[in-house]
């Protein structure tokens, strides 16, 4: 496991209230469809990526495929919204083989870059993004950013802290 930096986190009850697209085509508001009320992980990707996005996909789905049935909102936002439509973001995810509780946002550039710069993860650059993953929620008001490219056990630790589950070794 490499080593990775957390930073806590603060976000507001209605920080980032507006419309984005699901995988499929789903209109959801981004706060009150996906964040409210539940524990979730935030990653960065686009869909051209040949380096860290794919790897991080796949970190994503570890996590989900090692959390079982425990309740947990992942969220993929798209740091590229004009070309991972959601048609794209959807066979983007079939090739990992994702399952319900994930999803993959995209949305008008602009919505999508104050969504990013409301995240602190925005980039002028999509391939100077950062591999950052954003895990919070916000019922308890609890919010951690991981730094350093966060491995599968380094997100699930994060995640069980915020839901107040007991880690078991």
């Amino acid at each position: 496991m490499w080593a990775i930096a957390a930073e806590e986190l603060t976000i507001s009850e209605n920080f980032f209230d507006k419309p984005v697209l699901d995988q499929y085509g789903h209109q959801l508001t981004f706060y009150q469809d996906l964040i409210k009320d539940k524990t979730v992980a935030i990653n960065f990707i686009f869909t051209r990526c040949t380096a860290s996005c794919p790897l991080s996909t796949a970190i994503f789905r570890q996590v989900q495929k090692k959390l079982g049935k425990q309740k947990i909102q992942l969220i993929t936002i798209t740091v590229d919204p004009v070309n991972d439509t959601p048609e794209r973001l959807l066979e983007f995810s079939k090739a990992y083989h994702t399952e319900p509780g994930w999803a993959f946002v995209t949305g008008d550039k602009s919505t999508i870059a104050e969504l990013l710069k409301s995240l602190g993860a925005y980039s002028a650059d999509r391939n100077q993004h950062s591999n950052m993953v954003i895990v919070g929620n916000a019922a308890a008001k609890q919010w951690t950013r991981l730094y350093g490219f966060p491995q599968a056990e380094d997100v699930i630790t994060a995640l069980n802290a915020i839901a107040g589950v007991k880690q078991v070794k």
